[in-house]
Order: structure tokens, then C-alpha cells, then sequence
């Protein structure tokens, strides 16, 4: 073993490596994004035998799909992809406030189907996935489904917030350990608003060009269902851009909300609000 990777390995939190010791064959949900990118990159430093499965859909920008297969090659991180089309789901259908909850139900339902096909050839494998401690206590309906179909979560069980991800991710030299977070695309539409693969197609691709110009920081484009521009930064220089983009997707005329927070936008409290 050479130095640089036994220094990495010294730098995977503690709680963590004790919960990734137990857990020596996994298969991980893996979106592409910071924490399931760090729970790949963790237990395979910590010697485990990981299977990162992505799944693909309506539901996630496909740039997003594209990153999450080049990131796992270029680890040389086995990859199992498998589509995934939640719209026919009751809950996510009408759009209600459980919609988190009927998308991860279904979503489980697949991967416990795909793991069971390499259980059957010798290949069982612990299903985890990348919910972090701060989760726990963040409007998530989600939650409920991965408890009832038995997910372990290693990041939440060693206590890891977002922050402590962050810090360990740059300590064992996991890139882009800033990773903004990028929720699924159903997160940008109000409770009650019918989703179509043809709308999110449109906000997907509205949200890669406007990422393109950089100076945002984080941001959402949400359907209230008019059009609000949520972003840390909007410089003036910028705002004529913005708006051509918004335009040109038919998200114009759009309310600007410009340095607040853009996460639980429709869950105060828990309560999914609409503006």
C-alpha cells in the first residue's frame, strides 16, 4: 500500500470506517452526487467490495446521469445502471406532498429487484445509500421508504453531517468535495402540479445552461407554477443572460429570489407550501 492511499484511508472518519467494516460487500444508490460519490470512494478505501448502482430517468437531468458513468469509470468503480420512469406512480402522478416517498418506495422496489438477480449468482450485496445526518432532520418522506425496504444509510449511522462529508471528502482527496447538492428534477414543481417528462426536459436543460454561467452559486429553477429563479449571486451584467435563457424554455416573465436559501423551497415546516 502506498503512502498517499494509508494516509487517505487514516482520514475516512472513524464512526465511519466501523460502520463500512461490517458491511464488506455493498451495493450503493448511487446519483452521482457528493455523498454517494463519498460513500463509494470511502469504503473502497476502507477496503469494501462496492457495486454503484444508477438510476436513470425523467426525473434526473441527464448531464447529471452522463457525470455520474464518467466519474464511476474513471474510478474504475463497477456501475450497474438500470431506467427508472416514476410518473405513472400515484404519488408522484398528482404531485402530492408524499411524492418523496411513492418515487423512493418504487425506487427500492427496483434495486431490491437487480440485487436479487446477482444474489442469485452468488453476488448478495448490502443495499446503502448516501443520506447524511442532516437528513434526519430535514422534511425528507423519503426516509420512511428506505426504512421500510431495510436501506442502510452508513453516513447517517456514523453521524456525518453535509459539513463533516465535505471535510472528510477533501481530507482523503475525493474531487470536487464543494459539490452542490442537485436534487431531482420533481423538487422544482409545487405540490399539486402534474409533472410530464416534456416539462422537466425543459427545466433540466434550462438549469444546464444557466449553470454555464457561473456566477449563480446554487441555485433552482421552480414552477409554482410561475416561474421562480431561486440563486445565491445574480450579478446585473448577468441578468440579461438569465433572462434570454429563461425565455427561450418559456420560463419568462419569472419572479428573481436572489440570496436566500433554495433548499425545502416548498416544505416549510413540513407543510409544502405554494407561493
Amino acid at each position: 500500500m502506498n503512502n498517499g492511499y494509508s494516509s487517505a484511508v487514516g482520514q475516512v472518519p472513524a464512526a465511519l470506517a466501523r460502520v463500512l467494516g461490517a458491511l464488506p460487500n455493498m451495493a450503493v444508490a448511487y446519483s452521482g452526487g457528493l455523498d454517494s460519490r463519498f460513500l463509494c470512494h470511502a469504503a473502497l478505501l476502507c477496503g469494501c467490495n462496492v457495486l454503484a448502482v444508477h438510476v436513470f430517468g425523467p426525473h434526473i437531468p441527464p448531464q447529471e446521469s452522463a457525470g455520474a458513468k464518467v466519474w464511476a469509470q474513471q474510478r474504475g468503480l463497477p456501475l450497474r445502471t438500470a431506467g427508472f420512469d416514476p410518473l405513472a406512480l400515484p404519488e408522484v402522478a398528482t404531485n402530492s406532498s408524499q411524492r418523496c416517498y411513492g418515487c423512493k418506495t418504487g425506487l427500492v422496489s427496483l434495486l431490491r429487484g437487480e440485487l436479487a438477480a446477482l444474489a442469485e449468482q452468488g453476488q448478495g450485496r448490502v443495499l446503502c445509500d448516501g443520506t447524511n445526518a442532516d437528513d434526519l432532520q430535514a422534511y425528507r418522506p423519503g426516509l420512511r421508504a428506505l426504512e421500510e425496504g431495510c436501506v442502510r444509510s452508513p453516513l447517517a449511522e456514523a453521524g456525518l453531517s453535509k459539513a463533516d462529508i465535505r471535510k472528510a471528502a477533501s481530507a482523503t482527496g475525493l474531487d470536487r468535495p464543494d459539490q452542490r447538492a442537485r436534487p431531482c428534477l420533481l423538487t422544482r414543481m409545487a405540490y399539486g402540479m402534474r409533472p410530464d417528462a416534456a416539462i422537466l426536459a425543459r427545466l433540466a436543460t434550462a438549469e444546464a445552461e444557466l449553470a454555464e454561467i457561473g456566477p449563480l452559486g446554487d441555485f433552482r429553477l421552480r414552477l409554482t407554477p410561475e416561474p421562480v429563479l431561486q440563486a445565491e449571486n445574480l450579478p446585473d451584467l448577468r441578468r440579461h443572460e438569465v433572462q434570454n435563457i429563461l425565455q427561450r424554455y418559456g420560463f419568462w416573465p419569472c419572479k428573481m429570489e436572489i440570496g436566500a436559501s433554495v433548499s425545502g423551497f416548498y416544505d416549510a415546516g413540513g407543510a409544502g407550501h405554494k407561493l
